[in-house]
């Protein structure tokens, strides 16, 4: 049976300032991908829309968390909306859309019109359809919005012009053997309160470990101040042991993403972080698109990452993906 792919126009969730919204997805196809559009308008004044007062994230910062939560408990995928702002531009190599008119200095009330993508086939793989989501045999299915408020895009908007809502479309299929490999991953938000050269972030064991987006922040900010280097450890092995700034050299080299010099922007990325991409890091363990290069945890007595990390002025923060993919393994004899 050769395999049909569509589109299914999605449902919308409405904004409720500091609280959870939720809507179960259809079931019964396999999910590709997801495509979230965000639209609103935060009520600010022309003066106060400048690009000095817009935070981290852009609009995307009143979203403070997407999960998607399979039969009411498994966690697929969970991260904030500034977070997967960063993660689209990683996997796709492409910026998404900035909203010029926020931050500006002229615009006042600032309409935004954004979309954002939560793939399960894995991006940068040779079988990236091993991971798509069949959710034939899945009880519920359901998309969750931690929502923030207008303060978390601008701290002197004073209300919304437009409340934020939220429109899921899905890109289905059916027809095709799926293999049941999960590709998972969950946001950790570590605080930083002192400089420490062995920061010590323990990671779950029995998944493989594909790679590991990180962003650090101080007073809200993205900085390159922060980190130093990262270890991937187990036990007395060392497994990865890399300074920051090869990190994210790599964020340009191996994904053709431009490096930008104090706001002088190549393409435009965040209106809130000046153009560029300090204080982003992005560790992907596979190189030729096997999963054979991620590391297997299965069978470790633990795993966990070693941060060399300096504190900043402010209040610092790291905020740690790991991607995880759970393969179907076959039971010993």
């Amino acid at each position: 049976m050769s395999q049909i792919v569509r589109f299914r126009p999605g449902k919308t969730i409405s904004y409720s300032s500091n609280n959870v919204e939720s809507k179960a997805l259809h079931r019964g196809f396999i999910i590709r991908y997801i495509q979230l559009r965000l639209q609103g308008a935060p009520t600010v004044t022309a003066g106060n829309n400048t690009q000095a007062k817009t935070l981290r994230g852009d609009e995307w910062a009143c979203v403070r968390s997407i999960t998607i939560r399979a039969n009411g408990t498994d966690e697929i995928k969970r991260i904030s909306g500034p977070n997967l702002w960063w993660h689209n531009l990683l996997w796709f190599s492409v910026p998404p859309k900035v909203t010029s008119a926020l931050g500006d200095g002229a615009t006042a009330n600032p309409s935004f019109d954004s979309v954002l993508t939560i793939p399960f086939a894995i991006p940068r793989s040779r079988r990236s359809f091993d991971t798509v989501l069949d959710t034939k045999k899945l009880q519920s299915l359901d998309v969750e919005i931690q929502w923030g408020t207008f303060t978390d895009i601008n701290g002197d908007a004073t209300a919304w012009t437009t409340e934020p809502s939220i429109e899921i479309t899905t890109c289905e299929s059916h027809g095709a053997k799926v293999p049941g490999t999960q590709w998972k991953h969950y946001e950790i938000e570590q605080d930083i309160v002192a400089s420490n050269t062995k920061l010590q972030v323990m990671l779950p064991v029995g998944p493989i470990y594909r790679g590991f987006y990180l962003a650090f922040t101080d007073a809200g900010v993205e900085s390159n101040a922060i980190l130093n280097n990262l270890k991937i450890v187990s036990g007395s092995t060392v497994l990865y042991d890399l300074p920051a700034h090869i990190m994210q050299r790599d964020i340009s080299m191996r994904y053709a993403i431009p490096e930008i010099n104090s706001g002088t922007a190549i393409i435009q990325h965040q209106r809130s972080n000046a153009g560029d991409y300090d204080g982003i890091y992005y560790l992907d363990m596979v190189t030729d698109g096997l999963m054979s290069e991620g590391i297997d945890s299965h069978g470790l007595a633990e795993l966990f990452l070693e941060l060399d990390v300096t504190v900043g002025g402010g209040t610092t923060k790291a905020f740690i993906v790991p991607h995880q993919i759970y393969p179907v393994r076959k039971k010993s004899a």
